[in-house]
């Protein structure tokens, strides 16, 4: 049962959690209803022709795609993964065309640097028409979440296939994807798209008890996601909680200079500096 206040409805197996900490994701096929995948075209239609007309951008004011961050369909499957409270890191959303480029493979756990993964961030990527073997394939190497490596480790594969990988390319409108965000992913690019739209939309979460990287303009999202009701009548409002980010360009120069050498040396000068001011 989730700590701190959430009530999971259960939506998750104990088999799907554990393939889930095993493999890193888990594929939800078809779950969005019509009319919501309908509403969530038509807010990514109006944001693609915003951004061709320079006009507004800010996806917390699309009424489907901001409401989309506390989507039940999707944050209570999350919550039965986080086991705690989460708070959502952010919304990305477009479509793709014919002749869309591809990306490496590449993982987007947010750590500086990148030490551990004590604590879970995931990602949802969200296909409103699905995918068809048209544009781009998901790719995803099962398992490389467990690893501790830079987010680019991999990226000198570009987009091909490696050993275990698994090739995500057949999925009905209104799919989902559950990953963990250290898990190695990439988008293959293929021919056709000339009339198909691959639809995209990918949010984030992550579990409270630690702070996470996140720049301020990610903490004006979700004090505005509060603004605007998305938190459903306080039933999501942990989602919006900004208490656990840190802004990490307040703190590059400093890192910077700590990260040097040995950490052990650091944490042994801090302890003596410690017991000393005990002493003293």
């Amino acid at each position: 049962m989730p700590e701190d206040g959430i009530k999971s409805n259960c939506c998750l197996s104990q088999t799907e959690v554990d393939q889930f900490n095993s493999e890193g994701y888990l594929i939800f096929d078809g779950f969005f209803d019509k009319n919501l995948n309908q509403l969530l075209k038509e807010d990514v239609d109006q944001l693609m022709t915003n951004r061709a007309n320079k006009e507004e951008t800010n996806l917390m004011v699309f009424p489907s795609l901001g409401s989309l961050t506390s989507e039940p369909i999707i944050v209570d499957r999350v919550a039965d993964l986080m086991g705690t409270t989460f708070t959502h890191h952010h919304i990305h959303a477009r479509w793709q065309g014919k002749g869309e480029p591809g990306v490496s493979w590449h993982h987007d756990y947010e750590q500086m640097p990148q030490t551990n993964r004590s604590h879970l961030m995931v990602h949802v990527f969200i296909y409103l028409d699905g995918l068809n073997g048209e544009i781009g394939d998901l790719l995803v190497l099962p398992g490389s979440h467990q690893r501790i490596m830079a987010r680019d480790a991999y990226r000198q594969f570009m987009h091909e296939d490696l050993p275990g990988s698994v090739t995500i390319d057949n999925l009905s409108p209104g799919s989902f994807v559950i990953v963990h965000s250290a898990l190695q992913h990439a988008r293959r690019p293929k021919p056709g798209g000339e009339t198909f739209r691959r639809y995209f939309i990918d949010t984030s979460y992550c579990q409270h008890g630690i702070l996470w990287p996140a720049g301020r303009r990610l903490w004006h999202l979700n004090q505005m996601a509060l603004d605007l009701g998305w938190d459903r009548n306080g039933k999501y409002k942990f989602l919006y909680d900004n208490s656990c980010f840190f802004d990490p360009h307040d703190y590059v120069e400093k890192f910077n200079t700590c990260n040097q050498g040995s950490l052990a040396v650091h944490l042994m000068e801090g302890i003596n500096s410690h017991n000393e001011e005990i002493k003293a």
